[in-house]
């Protein structure tokens, strides 16, 4: 059974706060960022492609 799968509104908003926390706590203990393109990946279960994209995004907003 193959099929597309599908991420609800609530699992979004989840999974986007979840990236801004990591960005943000990386930002606060001063952690490069392979290390938060690594927490990102592993935490949130994204690729290194969408981790760098997150960064980017978010990175800007919240210094």
């Amino acid at each position: 059974m193959g099929g597309t799968v599908i991420e609800t509104e609530s699992e979004r908003i989840r999974r986007v706060a979840w990236t801004q926390a990591i960005i943000k706590m990386g930002q606060e203990y001063r952690l490069g960022d392979e290390e938060v393109l690594r927490q990102l990946q592993e935490n949130v279960g994204i690729s290194l492609e969408q981790a760098k994209a997150c960064l980017e995004q978010y990175g800007k907003q919240l210094v």
